[in-house]
């Protein structure tokens, strides 16, 4: 077997199983997820995965089909089990917005390179109400998930066939965003502690 799709199901497997303390979480009332922003996530990536099978990518898919299955379960558990954050504020819902304009750029533009950018800025205009509630509220956090999906976005870029901007951009800001909230959440449990 070549070394590239080994580290694609990897990463799948990874993010999958980063999942299931944040599920049991979530049962448990513990945590809290940003419904909009793991809403927004699983379209984006869903999209994206899509979107890169189509230009040629193989393997580093894995990860963005795995991470939209999983973003769905848990905008769908979290509104059953009652703990869904579903802010009103404009600040959110500003950037709920400007992740779809994000996305409707991102599919209506001829430009692959200028796509990728627009996927990256919905993508992290999804992702900021996420920052924010973790800063104010650190609890309603599991690190296991951020940890699972830092480790998963390293190996899917073990899976990029050619390291072109429009098949690595994404896959790279994944690991960076994934990691820049499990630093997050990890000081804030620190901050709490002392």
């Amino acid at each position: 077997m070549e070394i590239k799709p080994l580290f694609g199901i990897l990463s799948s497997i990874v993010v999958l199983i980063g999942g299931f303390p944040y599920i049991k979480d979530i049962y448990r009332r513990k945590a809290r997820p940003h419904v909009l922003s793991w809403l927004g996530w699983g379209f984006i990536t869903s999209i994206g995965a899509f979107a890169m099978l189509a230009s040629g990518s193989k393997w580093v898919v894995a990860i963005l089909f795995a991470n939209s299955l999983l973003c769905f379960i848990i905008v769908l558990f979290s509104i059953i089990r009652k703990v869904a954050i579903l802010s009103t504020t404009k600040f959110d819902y500003v950037f709920f917005g400007l992740g779809i304009l994000g996305l409707i750029l991102w599919q209506t533009l001829d430009m692959p390179i200028f796509a990728i950018v627009c996927a990256i800025i919905a993508d992290f205009s999804f992702g900021l109400p996420n920052i924010i509630k973790i800063y104010k509220k650190p609890k309603t956090e599991t690190h296991f998930i951020w940890l699972t999906a830092a480790i998963s976005g390293l190996f899917s870029m073990f899976a990029i066939e050619n390291f072109t901007f429009s098949q690595s951009g994404y896959p790279i800001y994944l690991f960076i965003y994934d990691t820049v909230v499990l630093l997050l959440v990890l000081k804030m449990i620190r901050k709490k502690q002392m």
